[in-house]
C-alpha cells in the first residue's frame, strides 16, 4: 500500500474513532434521557387496551398473604400490615404492569419482598398485592395519559385495601406502608379510607421515597398529623432519601414528582414536603451520625421465613428543605448500582429495613397500650360451667 493511501486510511480511521468516542460521550451523558424515551409506551392511554385485573379473594393475587385460617390472636405479631410495593415495570411496551408477567412478579419475589415488606413482618401480619403498577415511564413525564395510568393502578391498590379491611378484626392496629410509587398510592389510600373512625386503628403510615407535601394535613390529610416522636401512633412518617451523587434525582423529586391532591395528579412544584429523619423520628434538621443507624439490608432470593443479616452503622441521615441527605453507604451493596436507568429504578436494598422495623414494631405497640382499640369479645359462654337440661312434664294451670 502506497504512503498516501495509508495516511489516508488512518485518518478516516482516526475519523470514525472520533465519531464513536463523540457519540459514547453523548450516550453517557444523556444516558437517563435515552432511558427515558425508550420507555414511552408509543399510544395514549385513551386507546391502551389495560390488562386484566387481579382477583383479590385468590391467594394468586399476593404477594404476601398470611394464612387466614390461623386464628390472628394466637399469633406474636399483634398488627396487621398493609404494604404497596415499589416499581418493577419500567415500560415500553404498556402503560400498566399485567398481572401476568412473569418476569417481574419473580423480581417482586427475589428483591422486592425481602427488602421491601419482610421489615414490617414482626409489627403484623403481612398483606402485599400484586396491582397494575403504573410503569416508570408513567412517573416520568406529566402527561395526562401518565396520570391515567397512576390512577389506573391505584384502582387496583383501593380495591385490595377493600379485601385487606375485610380479614383484619378491629381489635388489630393497621401499618400502611408504601415505598416508591406505593408511597403515592398510601397517600391516596389515607385520603380515601383514614380522614374518619379507621384512624382509631391506625399505628402508622410510610410514605417512603415519594414526596408527601407538608400542605396536605391542612387539605386532604387533615385528620391526620406527622409522626414528631416515637411515642406515638395513628400518625405519618415520610422522607425522601438522597446521597450526595443524587442532585439530578433530588430536583426531580422536588420538582416534578407527581403528587394527589385530592383531586387529581400534579407536579409538586417544590412545595415543602415531610421529612421524618428515621434515624431520630423527628422532623429535626439535626445531623443523626452512623452510630444511630439500626441498619440496611440487601436482600436477593431470601425464603419469605428467612431472616437478613442487617448491615449496622452505615449512613448518617439529615433532614434539610425537605429532603432526607444521607451519607454515601460504607457497604457497596446498599449504593445505587451503576447502570442504565439507575436513577429511576428501585434499589435492591433497604437501607433503613433494621430502623423500619423496629418502629414499626414499637408505633403498633404504643396503639395497643393506648387501650383504645376495642377489646375481643371471648366466647360467650366461657366460665360457665354448662348443666345438661332433663325434659320436665308440663302441668296445665289450675
Amino acid at each position: 500500500m502506497r504512503k498516501r493511501d495509508l495516511k489516508k486510511t488512518k485518518a478516516i480511521i482516526g475519523s470514525v474513532t472520533s465519531v464513536l468516542l463523540v457519540g459514547l460521550l453523548f450516550a453517557y451523558v444523556y444516558r437517563d434521557d435515552i432511558f427515558q424515551s425508550i420507555q414511552d409506551p408509543g399510544q395514549p392511554f385513551q386507546t391502551y387496551e389495560p390488562p386484566a385485573a387481579a382477583d383479590y379473594a385468590s391467594l394468586e393475587s399476593w404477594l404476601a398473604q398470611p394464612d387466614l385460617g390461623v386464628d390472628p390472636f394466637t399469633l406474636q405479631a399483634k398488627g396487621d400490615v398493609f404494604v404497596v410495593v415499589p416499581s418493577v415495570y419500567r415500560g415500553g411496551e404498556h402503560w400498566n404492569l399485567p398481572f401476568d408477567d412473569f418476569k417481574r412478579k419473580n423480581k417482586l419475589q427475589r428483591i422486592v419482598r425481602p427488602n421491601y415488606v419482610s421489615p414490617y413482618g414482626e409489627a403484623g401480619r403481612l398483606f402485599a398485592p400484586y396491582y397494575r403498577q403504573a410503569s416508570l415511564y408513567a412517573f416520568m413525564t406529566n402527561r395526562e395519559d401518565a396520570q391515567q395510568a397512576q390512577d389506573f393502578a391505584y384502582q387496583d391498590v383501593k380495591r385490595a385495601f377493600k379485601t385487606f379491611l375485610a380479614e383484619s378484626p378491629p381489635e388489630r392496629p393497621i401499618v400502611l406502608v408504601g415505598h416508591n410509587q406505593g408511597g403515592s398510592h398510601v397517600q391516596r389510600i389515607l385520603m380515601d379510607f383514614f380522614q374518619g373512625e379507621l384512624k382509631a386503628r391506625l399505628a402508622v403510615a410510610y410514605v417512603i421515597d415519594h414526596p408527601l407535601p407538608l400542605d396536605s394535613f391542612e387539605g386532604p390529610l387533615s385528620n391526620l398529623s406527622p409522626c414528631t416522636s416515637t411515642k406515638q401512633s395513628q400518625c405519618v412518617v415520610a422522607f425522601g432519601s438522597f446521597t450526595p451523587k443524587d442532585k439530578v434525582i433530588a430536583q426531580r423529586f422536588a420538582e416534578r414528582s407527581l403528587v394527589f391532591d385530592g383531586q387529581a395528579y400534579k407536579p409538586n412544584g417544590n412545595r415543602e414536603t415531610l421529612c421524618i429523619n428515621p434515624l431520630l423520628w423527628s422532623q429535626s434538621e439535626d445531623y443523626a451520625p452512623p452510630r444511630l443507624h439500626l441498619g440496611g439490608v440487601a436482600a436477593e432470593g431470601l425464603d419469605p421465613d428467612m431472616v437478613p443479616a442487617s448491615l449496622t452503622k452505615q449512613s448518617g441521615a439529615q433532614c434539610q428543605d425537605g429532603l432526607l441527605l444521607v451519607d454515601t453507604p460504607r457497604s457497596k451493596s446498599l449504593r445505587r448500582p451503576i447502570q442504565v436507568g439507575a436513577k429511576f429504578r428501585t434499589l435492591p436494598s433497604n437501607l433503613f429495613y433494621e430502623d423500619l422495623k423496629q418502629d414499626a414494631k414499637r408505633r403498633v405497640q404504643n396503639l395497643l397500650s393506648s387501650n383504645t382499640l376495642p377489646e375481643r369479645a371471648g366466647p360467650l359462654l366461657d366460665g360457665f360451667e354448662m348443666e345438661e337440661i332433663k325434659d320436665a312434664p308440663v302441668t296445665p294451670p289450675d
